[in-house]
């Protein structure tokens, strides 16, 4: 194939996943071993020789037939060239990339902390809305040491009236979030949460030590009661939080997401497992209808799960 920009592009891509299983170049699409399926799932490096991502370099697309599901990538080429490429294949990508496939990223107002958001220490004992607040805490295993060291607060007033407000700092040190619960078991609305760009979100980054043990788990409170946590805030890890783990983690990675999140435990599982990290993740299923809370962070020996087996 002659050099042009496409032929780069094949060039490109041939050294990121090796030899091609098919390529036909009047249609301008190639395929290789999917590197979701072969490398981030399965751990293996040299592919799983099933050829089921199909990129066409002309139209700057892809699709793997067995995982397509799992990218969430709007099938973009310059995804794979981002997660994939070398330094100077993302350069030589971002002068050729279509101007329709450049990223928009959506623009948010700086995030500040409600203003109804007020300190436990803040506010009198005497206070009804505060002892609504700490029973409700204390309902949940919260203790006086969890709130001083995450400086949770709640709200009495304003939109956020009869919440719990956590806060998120990244690893500046900067608000980057904070997530708000009802202690009002007739709400129906248990949270209400910031807009924020979430899909790049370390919850409390800051408070990480990538030179120990991470638990990845469900929500804030889960967070709580194991140490060194990041609660995905949902089912599903973040392509930025799993770039973020692969580079700084030195030990291991834990997952314990709720009772009913088995399956979506597993996903997380294989989705870290693969590459440097392989035989690093461990899987924890906790026992029917409990969560963290509720063993106070007390894992039980057979939680923990073996996938390799």
């Amino acid at each position: 194939m002659e050099h042009t920009d496409e032929g780069l592009i094949v060039d490109m891509l041939t050294g990121m996943f090796g030899d091609a299983h098919n390529h036909n170049e009047y249609r301008h699409q190639i395929s290789f071993d999917c590197p979701v399926c072969s490398y981030d799932i399965k751990g293996l490096d040299k592919g799983d020789g099933k050829g089921n991502l199909e990129v066409n370099y002309g139209d700057h697309v892809f699709k793997c037939w067995a995982c397509a599901e799992t990218h969430n990538t709007k099938g973009h080429l310059g995804w794979l060239i981002e997660r994939y490429g070398g330094k100077k294949d993302k350069q030589y990508y971002e002068l050729i990339r279509p101007d329709e496939f450049v990223r928009e990223e959506k623009q948010y107002k700086k995030l500040r902390l409600p203003k109804e958001y007020h300190k436990f220490e803040d506010v009198s004992d005497i206070f009804p809305e505060k002892r609504r607040a700490m029973n409700y805490l204390k309902s949940r295993g919260i203790t006086q040491e969890i709130i001083d060291r995450y400086d949770i607060g709640f709200a009495y007033e304003g939109d956020y009236a009869g919440r719990i407000i956590v806060p998120s700092f990244d690893k500046e040190g900067e608000l980057n979030y904070f997530v708000t619960r009802s202690w009002n078991p007739k709400t129906r609305m248990k949270y209400k949460n910031p807009e924020a760009a979430k899909e790049f979100l370390i919850f409390n980054e800051s408070r990480i030590d990538w030179n120990k043990d991470i638990w990845i788990v469900e929500g804030v409170f889960d967070g709580f009661f194991v140490p060194n946590s990041i609660p995905l805030l949902g089912k599903y890890i973040n392509d930025n939080l799993w770039e973020v783990l692969y580079e700084k983690t030195k030990k291991d990675i834990i997952i314990c997401l709720d009772d009913d999140a088995w399956e979506d435990a597993k996903r997380v599982y294989y989705k870290l497992s693969g590459g440097k990290l392989y035989g690093r993740i461990k899987l924890v299923k906790l026992p029917e209808g409990k969560d963290l809370g509720d063993l106070r962070g007390v894992i039980p020996d057979n939680s923990y799960v073996n996938l390799e087996k």
